[in-house]
């Protein structure tokens, strides 16, 4: 996804790219960066979609996906995993254009979801 999705703001896309393309940040060295709302909003959706896929690579035989319309639109998926060991289970809401950015860094994952969902 070479554009920015119309709802992510430039800041934030910006941001998001930079990591997705290998960039680490230093709260140090970034002090300004780290001030604007916008850019922790880039790197906390970076860290989301990171910690969706590692779930979904370990406990992927564990996974429900349901298309959920949230406040009447649809394009946004629930990700429930399972984590047996433990008890425990996970449920994870990607938007339709933040799946896309998961397909692009992790398609292997991508396919997962997907096959989930068709069946």
């Amino acid at each position: 996804m070479s554009e920015r999705p119309v709802d992510i703001h430039p800041v934030t896309w910006r941001v998001l790219c930079s990591l997705r393309a290998g960039t680490k940040l230093s709260r140090n060295k970034n002090f300004a960066l780290f001030k604007d709302p916008m850019a922790r909003r880039g790197l906390r959706l970076f860290r989301y979609l990171r910690s969706v896929a590692d779930d979904i690579r370990d406990y992927g035989d564990q996974l429900s996906v349901e298309s959920m319309p949230r406040n009447g639109t649809s394009g946004e998926f629930a990700l429930r995993i399972d984590f047996p060991l433990i008890h425990g289970k996970r449920t994870a809401y990607l938007r339709a254009g933040e799946l896309e950015l998961l397909a692009q860094d992790e398609p292997e994952v991508a396919r997962l979801i997907v096959s989930h969902l068709a069946s």
